[in-house]
């Protein structure tokens, strides 16, 4: 090892317990290291000092400072190694593998399913009944009824989160989106959980997934990317490991498979936390003011499109940021805070919804703000309607996760 100065990859970490001992899980949210690590808090004190400014020798000694036990160079090395062999620490070794990933994923004219076997069930017919049983079972809305009537949905918010906590909440707007009378296209915009240069980031890749494969819009996606002020493409990579739109294909498969052709523009979107902190809306920003207008001009040439904002809400507790344990009383607090900033969505008023957030400046950690605003800025609807609300909280206080499934007419 020839680490003198190591610095960790921006990475997420969380608690958990194994075999009764608290431990800190820690995983690449770019996907580039595929698995999650587990250490001792001890060893995470070191993973945080890790910085690019800390040698070696500062490490032991700040270890000492806290322990009040010297560390073994042996030891700290044997960390670094850990980190390194899983491509966690910014070097050389981890732009090779970085360079070699995007390298296959520009050549590659699928993009495959990222997270089958982990998200979700990899067998197509274990798939099915699993996400059959978001829709019956006891929490569920019930299946999507064919006969009757059919309504046209223009759109959707549907979570992001993933199926053991959410999956009955997907279910609510699913079913809204299986009653109507469908659409040839489906726009879906997904939270990017890494960083973009620009704005949005299109791919012309089909989409994999165990039920199946799904082409793109090419020639709108192409015609839309000539068009914009900006190379869409830049990001690409971003999305082969990002959920957020994988995670809505599945239903739409599930809805529509066998049944129904159809293609999707698939859009991840980048944060707004730079306008933020600005001070500003997105739509005072000219690159995403005149983005959002040659969309919106393409999209209106369609007949039938229907918008997904692969959405959460809130992320409040101290594994985001928070100061504050998760209690009861934050829990109401937050459902009374979402559900009056979701008003706005409901009556498309994409600015009011900002502005609720700038207010707080977004310290409830509104993940699903971009593809939310971007819908609200696109879709061509009447009204909106919340379906389904729903929190996630961790047992010991540390983390809770808001989420809604909301239908466009």
């Amino acid at each position: 090892m020839n680490e003198e100065n190591p610095k960790v990859r921006p990475l997420e970490a969380f608690p958990v317990q194994i075999s009764g001992r608290e431990m800190i899980g820690i995983k690449d949210p770019t996907g580039i290291s595929p698995d999650v690590i587990f250490v001792p808090l001890e060893a995470f004190f070191l993973i945080s000092m890790m910085d690019g400014t800390n040698s070696l020798r500062d490490l032991q000694a700040a270890y000492m400072r806290k322990y009040g036990q010297l560390l073994f160079s042996e030891k700290l090395e044997e960390l670094i190694e850990q980190l390194n062999s899983h491509y966690l620490l910014e070097n050389n070794r981890f732009r090779d593998q970085l360079r070699r990933l995007q390298g296959e994923f520009k050549e590659a004219k699928i993009r495959k399913a990222a997270f089958a076997g982990k998200g979700y069930e990899r067998d197509p017919e274990r798939l099915k009944a699993q996400l059959r049983e978001y829709f019956i079972g006891d929490e569920g809305p019930g299946l999507p009824e064919k006969e009757g009537a059919k309504k046209e949905v223009r759109g959707i918010v549907a979570p992001h989160i993933d199926f053991a906590r959410g999956g009955t909440c997907y279910a609510y707007a699913y079913k809204a989106l299986g009653e109507s009378i469908g659409a040839d296209l489906y726009m879906i915009l997904g939270t990017c959980h890494t960083p973009m240069e620009k704005p949005f980031a299109f791919t012309l890749k089909a989409f994999e997934t165990p039920l199946g494969e799904t082409e793109v819009e090419e020639d709108l996606i192409e015609e839309v990317a000539q068009q914009l002020p900006f190379d869409p493409f830049l990001d690409e990579f971003s999305h082969r490991h990002e959920h957020t739109i994988e995670f809505q294909l599945l239903f739409l498969q599930f809805l529509w498979g066998g049944e129904k052709d159809f293609k999707i523009f698939p859009i991840l979107c980048g944060s707004f936390q730079g306008m933020i902190q600005r001070g500003i809306s997105p739509m005072e920003d000219p690159l995403y003011q005149e983005s959002i207008s040659i969309l919106k001009e393409a999209l209106s040439q369609l007949p039938h499109i229907s918008i997904i904002a692969s959405a959460d809400l809130a992320h409040v507790g101290p594994q985001f940021g928070g100061a504050q344990t998760v209690t009861s009383g934050v829990l109401v607090k937050t459902k009374v805070e979402d559900l009056e900033m979701l008003k706005y969505v409901e009556q498309l008023n994409g600015e009011g919804f900002y502005q609720f957030i700038l207010r707080e400046r977004d310290r409830r950690n509104i993940c699903g703000l971009p593809p939310i605003y971007a819908l609200l800025s696109l879709i061509r609807a009447q009204k909106g309607e919340l379906l389904r609300y729903q929190q996630w909280h961790d047992p010991h206080g540390i983390a809770a996760v808001t989420f809604a499934s909301m239908a466009f007419f």
